[in-house]
């Protein structure tokens, strides 16, 4: 799943549930659900097996997906403003929604091998459910429909 799908439903969920005891689990929860779903999105521990490393072009697309994902994660928290503790609040839900991937990003990104990354990647990749690309990316603008109707 792209990260702008994440920080947006991670970010919802802050936004709608209120209480950080109960939003940010869910938030850091729904990573794992939305993944199970139809989606398409760069297979980055295929590249990092066959070429060693990542790709440029996948470097550009994470790079604008995470990009999209930080405008998409502000413009929720600014519609909690003028509480500024609730935006506030509201990015650390979008932060809780992309925290299982970012914590994958030192082995992907840093090429550190460390003992945790290599059980967690094997763990997210064993739960993703990627279709093509057109049905990939068209899923997740649906799922981005359904989240911003329920927001």
């Amino acid at each position: 799943m792209l990260e702008l799908v994440h920080a947006t439903a991670g970010g919802i969920i802050a936004y709608k549930i209120g209480s950080p005891l109960l939003s940010l689990p869910l938030a850091f929860l729904s990573h794992f659900v939305l993944d199970t779903l139809p989606h398409w999105n760069p297979n980055l521990s295929r590249e990092k097996k066959k070429q060693g490393r990542i790709s440029t072009k996948t470097m550009f697309v994470v790079f604008f997906d995470c990009l999209i994902g930080l405008f998409l994660g502000l413009k929720i928290a600014s519609l909690a403003l003028p509480d500024v503790n609730k935006a506030i609040f509201v990015i650390f839900g979008c932060f809780a929604g992309i925290l299982p991937d970012l914590v994958e990003a030192p082995y992907f990104f840093l090429n550190k091998k460390i003992f945790f990354l290599k059980n967690l990647i094997k763990f997210q990749g064993g739960h993703q459910w990627n279709v093509p690309f057109v049905w990939g990316i068209a899923f997740q603008l649906l799922y981005l429909f359904v989240l911003f109707y329920f927001l």
